[in-house]
């Protein structure tokens, strides 16, 4: 069995995902997000646009400074010198910091006293906006308005305070490159981070994470939070979607509901949305159904500037992607995804496609939408078996890419469960953050989106042998992992804590670690039909250590052994 040479995933979830000094998942809830940096780095202009975004408000240390003492900064230190000045700003501190939830923007020199650095830490994540020292004067402008910058050469001055202070921002929990960034792309990148951090996800219930999902040809977002239809046509707005004519498809059930609150908000802002139902189930997924919203578009009066919603889960998702990737050469595309398996999966990566009487999915393209609006509100319907098959992926991408999701899961998992609206906030957006890392390294599932497969190979075998059972996909892929993990064990390139962790998660949130009373031999056959296996090998996902994936080359009797151990 031999490791591909593939970089593993973990190389390529790097730089945006990589966390400084990760705090454990359990810390106290935030109540302020800070900004620290050198002069210059955007921390109040990026520290407003994040507010808005975030719907919070802005306090500004130099700002309180000010008024507090009457008197200009600049003035403070003429008169006081430096150290009357830090104290003023260790006030102004502890005051932006008592009050209610906010983003604060510091001062430069914020982070050259531990205690400040104490103090914001206790409150939530702390944010370093980097700059180098020429990009920082060039921002300034007039120099001679900061004190510490009064001297002969300003610029060796900067670069003399800089470097004396990169050792104090590196004790941040997260680094911001404000290099050639624009305020506005600043707040997004900094939107995109706290997406990941549990603590940022408790600051406000307007909190909708931007996740930037990025690929050759497309950049779009990943927006979690609640009560986003409502906000719907403001959302698009921010995104380049002016009203226009649009269609609304949904499933039949629950789903209309919410393509009915979607088409009042579109509605008040001047869009001309058409509500189009289809059968709910994978029936729907077929040539006639996607020839009926082909007609139904025509219909409508669908041009190639019409916007097409595909309001529901995976099915719906993937034939009104379809529909908008085919009609008239191609129209625009936006998923609001009403499941939780859709929100932190299928949603995302432009995957679209309908059934053949061949086999699901046959016929398909990559279309990727122009906005993914993940309403955590819409979870609320969803049945409980249904939550856990999206449950289900969250593990999976936990368990290859991400341990401190992992021991999230396993500490916090009954809010989930109990559909805790900050738990269920964090988990998307973090789901979604870690998806979009893979889809950017690899957008048309040509190399590393393979290792999102992890326990699909057991997995779809066990759904093939069980159709009087009945496993759902999610019951299946939890079964699977569990399988491919103990079969890891077994052939030496796993750890055995990884198995017992895994089967303890899934087992804890009501998933299956076993499958027994299948047709094993219904099974086995299945495995080796597997499309996968390619002149008697099987490229595989295996996790030698939570968090950790690499594609090894696997013979089929290596699954085959992993499938006897769950089934009997």
């Amino acid at each position: 069995m031999a490791a591909s040479d593939m970089p593993a995933p973990d190389g390529a979830l790097s730089g945006d995902l990589r966390i400084l000094d990760a705090p454990g998942p359990l810390r106290p809830p935030a109540h302020a997000v800070c900004l620290v940096g050198f002069m210059g780095a955007g921390k109040t202009e990026a520290g407003r646009l994040l507010a808005g975004l975030l719907g919070l408000p802005l306090v500004d240390t130099d700002d309180l400074v000010e008024a507090r003492a009457g008197r200009t900064i600049r003035e403070i230190f003429e008169a006081d010198g430096e150290f009357a000045f830090r104290d003023l700003e260790h006030a102004a501190l502890r005051e932006a910091l008592a009050g209610p939830p906010a983003i604060v923007a510091t001062g430069g020199g914020i982070m050259l006293r531990p205690d400040n650095v104490n103090l914001m830490r206790e409150v939530g994540p702390i944010l370093w906006l980097q700059v180098t020292a020429d990009e920082a004067l060039d921002r300034v402008g007039d120099a001679a308005t900061r004190p510490l910058l009064d001297s002969e050469d300003p610029y060796l001055r900067a670069a003399e305070l800089l470097a004396g202070r990169e050792s104090v921002y590196s004790h941040a929990d997260y680094e911001v490159d404000t290099s050639g960034c624009s305020p506005v792309d600043c707040a997004r990148q900094i939107a995109g981070l706290l997406a990941a951090d549990p603590r940022a996800c408790t600051l406000s219930p307007r909190f909708a994470p931007s996740v930037p999902i990025a690929v050759p040809g497309s950049c779009y977002s990943g927006l979690v939070g609640h009560g986003l239809l409502d906000r719907a046509h403001v959302l698009l707005d921010a995104a380049g979607l002016t009203p226009r004519t649009a269609a609304i498809v949904s499933p039949e059930g629950p789903c209309a509901a919410y393509a009915d609150r979607l088409a009042r908000s579109l509605t008040t802002a001047g869009w001309r949305p058409h509500l189009l139902s289809v059968p709910d189930g994978e029936e729907s997924k077929s040539l006639s159904g996607l020839g009926t919203l082909w007609e139904v578009f025509a219909t409508a009066g669908l041009d190639r500037g019409s916007v097409v919603f595909a309001v529901g889960g995976g099915v719906v998702g993937d034939l009104a992607g379809m529909a908008a990737a085919t009609y008239m050469r191609g129209l625009p595309l936006v998923h609001v995804p009403t499941s939780l398996l859709a929100q932190i999966d299928s949603s995302l990566g432009g995957k679209v496609a309908i059934n053949l009487s061949q086999g699901k999915n046959l016929a398909g393209v990559f279309h990727q939408p122009r906005l993914v609006l993940a309403d955590l509100l819409t979870l609320d319907t969803l049945p409980d078996a249904h939550l856990l098959d999206g449950l289900a992926e969250g593990i999976k991408h936990a368990v290859l890419f991400d341990a401190d999701l992992f021991a999230w899961l396993e500490a916090c998992h009954a809010g989930l469960l109990a559909r805790d609206p900050i738990a269920l906030r964090y988990f998307v957006a973090r789901n979604v953050q870690l998806k979009a890392a893979v889809v950017a390294a690899d957008p048309t599932e040509s190399g590393l989106r393979a290792v999102l497969n992890y326990g699909h190979t057991v997995g779809h075998a066990l759904e093939r042998a069980a159709p009087a059972w009945g496993l759902t996909h999610g019951q299946a892929v939890a079964v699977g992992m569990v399988a491919e993990a103990r079969a890891a064990v077994a052939g030496g390139l796993s750890s055995p804590q990884v198995a017992d962790r895994l089967e303890a998660l899934v087992s804890a949130v009501g998933l299956p670690a076993r499958a027994p009373r299948l047709d094993l031999e219904v099974a086995l056959a299945a495995l080796k039909l597997d499309k996968k296996i390619v002149q008697g090998s099987l490229r595989s996902p295996v996790v030698a250590d939570i968090g950790t994936v690499a594609l090894c080359d696997v013979d089929p009797d290596f699954f085959a052994a992993a499938l006897r151990a769950v089934v009997s």
